[in-house]
């Protein structure tokens, strides 16, 4: 649960029709619970979380009391509030509001110790307006809604927790100096290239980098240029490239090379190439006459 205390000198305003919220966690991530609501002329009551809550305003302005006084949020402002923070949500004009808030649980931080090691940080500010921290959250809240792949999301969440520990922690944890960082890397692509198929765990990256999990994501990134997510994606297209061009069929690279499915192998082909892999095969075709054997995939 979001470990929400209602404060008692204020109680809610009842919801409507047209009132809706969500709440739900995601099984490959642990302590972390996700809020959705949209609302139209909902007032919270004054209450508190006694775990950090992050979110962002993505419809019609709010207005929340806070810190013994009211403040308008556009949409686009990032709400960071510290355990024990008492506020009150409410619509600031007639046309309604919406946010998403994830709700980290101590634990969530304790399973983190190498990135955390000071514990649950504290925030400087409860309000700031930074458009790359909105998106970078809004993209992860909305993966928290359908995305199975853990990988994909320890990156986002990555990108989250780095921006905040630059900007806006108040006592940031600074990264241990490593030794060899950049052979760690080299080391982790060197995986990645010989076992894309896998299902690839964040833990297996700590393990071959010997990092903890954020300065892996952000080093990975600054010395590569991508994502470990979307490095992997970009080598599995490549082999996928390179067995259809063989004469393997498109169900077949799908499922060997570590795609869900065959839309999600399709999708992310033609992000990558331009062109579905329907529209790739053709080109390979004149050259292949008569009968084929079967092409091992991998």
């Amino acid at each position: 649960m979001a470990h929400e205390v209602t404060v008692r000198s204020q109680d809610a305003r009842p919801m409507r029709p047209e009132d809706t919220s969500r709440i739900w966690r995601h099984p490959g991530l642990d302590n972390v619970e996700m809020l959705q609501g949209s609302y139209q002329k909902y007032e919270f009551a004054q209450h508190f979380h006694t775990v950090p809550a992050i979110g962002v305003v993505d419809r019609g302005t709010m207005s929340i009391y806070c810190q013994s006084s009211t403040h308008v949020l556009p949409i686009g402002t990032v709400f960071l509030l510290n355990p024990g923070e008492v506020h009150a949500p409410k619509p600031a004009t007639d046309s309604g509001w919406g946010f998403r808030v994830i709700y980290l649980e101590k634990e969530f931080f304790q399973n983190r110790s190498d990135d955390f090691g000071s514990g649950v940080p504290q925030f400087a500010q409860p309000f700031v307006r930074d458009a790359a921290l909105a998106t970078s959250l809004l993209r992860l809240h909305s993966k928290l809604e359908r995305d199975a792949d853990p990988l994909n999301i320890e990156n986002d969440l990555a990108d989250v927790f780095s921006r905040l520990s630059e900007q806006f922690v108040a006592e940031p944890t600074s990264d241990s100096v490593i030794y060899g960082e950049r052979s760690k890397i080299l080391r982790v692509r060197d995986y990645l290239n010989k076992n894309y198929w896998k299902s690839i765990s964040v833990d297996d990256m700590t393990e071959i980098a010997q990092l903890s999990r954020f300065h892996l994501m952000r080093t990975f990134r600054r010395r590569v240029g991508l994502s470990l997510h979307a490095y992997l994606t970009q080598i599995r297209i490549e082999a996928a490239k390179k067995y259809l061009s063989e004469g393997a069929s498109i169900v077949d690279v799908a499922s060997e090379i570590g795609f869900t499915d065959q839309s999600h192998f399709t999708r992310h082909f033609k992000k990558i190439t331009g062109v579905t892999p329907g529209q790739y095969l053709p080109q390979w075709r004149p050259n292949r006459c008569g009968a084929q054997s079967p092409v091992s995939v991998r």
